[in-house]
Parts: C-alpha cells; structure tokens; sequence
C-alpha cells in the first residue's frame, strides 16, 4: 500500500477540454464510493503527523469553479469534506496563468470558497499568482505565501494553516519561509522519498485516465505517476515563453 493517501484533484467537470487535470463527476463518485468502502475519511481540521495508514483526503488545487459545481454536492452527499487551495490573485476569474490551449476554466468567487470553509472544508492557500517558487527571489516567496495566507484568513475568519505549493515545486526555502510565515502543513506531489515532514506531504495526483483509483494505490504506481505529472513542470517556462513573444510581437506592431 501506498501512504500517505491523500488525493491531488484539479477539477470535476462534464465539460470537455485539452487537459488531463480534470475529471468527470460520475468518475469522482465512483473514487469517493470506493475510498469509502475500503478506508475511513481523515478529519481535515484534525489532521496529525504521523498521517493514519487507514484514512484518506481529497484535495483539491486552484479552487477551480467545477470543483464547487459538481465535486462539492458529491462530498457533501457522502458526508465528507475536503480541502481547497485557492489561486488568491485569480478568484473568480479564468485561469489564463495556465497553459489552457484555448479551454480556460473560471475559478471560484469569494461566496464559493466562503460556503466551502463554512461547511467545514479546509481553505488553504496556493499563492497569489500560481508562479514557480522555487523561480522567484527570496521576498517575492515572501509575499506570495504571506499575502495569500492573509487575504484567505481575511475572508474566511479562520487561520489559514496549509498551503499546496504551485506545480508541486519547492526547495529549501520555500520550506522555511513557509514555517516562518505560520504554515504547519504543505502539499506536493507524487514522490519516491520515504520521508517527509508536515510541511512537504507527497500527494497521489488524479486525473482524467483514472477511472479507477486501485493501480494508484500499489507503491510501484508512484514512478508513473511521477511521469505523469512530469509535464505539468514544463507550464512555467512554457508560459514565460509565449509572455516574451506576445511582447515581442506588440513591439514589431507599435513601430
């Protein structure tokens, strides 16, 4: 078996588009249905280290509008809850941070993530504007964590404890600025290392091939996995690329 299991969803969604980090809400209720049969949900605002062996958690990052629309009434239908990591720059607007291949998605808006927190659900950041932390200086991790925990505590009138770190990435730094800020738990992605602290927990990620979640449970999974999600660490450079050509292109069209 493989642990700690806590599952990294982006989105729930009827909808079709050029992306695997979504799911279709009959796929999400076959995940919870399953999930509940063989293990026991963990308390987001209980959570404890070590992680119980016998209990699970859905996570969900970028608090994308789906995941209110359709994974939420799923949850709530169940009786679980989950925790959501909101882009605080990006509420109620499209992703365009995110290589979307002309399908963007809507975030929540601020009564979404409002009912979220009230019905019990973790609201936790993702910083303000979704960059690579590990690509910024010093003080803009500062102000991506800080600013993000603070709007969130803000608007929820509750601490802010967790954060999900942008496209799984963080090193040293991040780490400690983290801590310092006040945050006691950090979520990433899928990983080989056997150890980990409160503040780099690895996540199982879910997509839009996983129809079922057993294969994902088995320990060798986490290399596939891993290559799965290798891709989606490609979106930073991807996405300075085409800023620079956009830039490029309106300064040839101004002269």
């Amino acid at each position: 078996m493989r642990y700690p299991l806590i599952f990294a969803y982006h989105d729930v969604s009827p909808t079709p588009r050029l992306s695997g980090n979504w799911v279709l809400p009959g796929v999400f209720k076959r995940h919870i249905s399953y999930l509940l049969k063989v293990f026991q949900p963990l308390p987001p605002h209980a959570l404890e280290f070590p992680i119980p062996t016998q209990g699970f958690m859905i996570t969900f990052d970028d608090a994308l509008e789906g995941v209110y629309r359709y994974a939420y009434p799923i949850t709530e239908e169940y009786g679980i809850k989950g925790a959501v990591f909101v882009v605080t720059g990006f509420i109620g607007k499209r992703n365009v941070w995110d290589a979307t291949f002309g399908t963007s998605v809507r975030h929540m808006d601020r009564s979404a993530i409002l009912d979220l927190s009230e019905s019990g659900w973790i609201v936790g950041s993702h910083t303000v504007s979704h960059r690579a932390l590990i690509s910024l200086p010093e003080g803009e991790i500062r102000r991506e964590l800080e600013y993000s925990k603070k709007y969130l505590e803000d608007l929820t009138g509750k601490e802010v404890w967790a954060v999900s770190y942008p496209f799984n990435l963080y090193d040293r730094r991040v780490l400690k600025l983290a801590r310092e800020i006040g945050y006691r738990w950090g979520f990433s992605g899928p990983s080989l290392k056997a150890h980990f602290t409160p503040l780099n927990v690895p996540r199982i990620p879910v997509m839009l091939i996983d129809l079922t979640l057993r294969p994902k449970l088995l320990p060798p999974w986490a290399v596939v996995d891993m290559l799965l999600t290798a891709p989606s660490r490609l979106t930073p450079p991807f996405m300075r690329a085409r800023e620079l050509l956009l830039n490029a292109l309106r300064r040839r069209c101004c002269k």
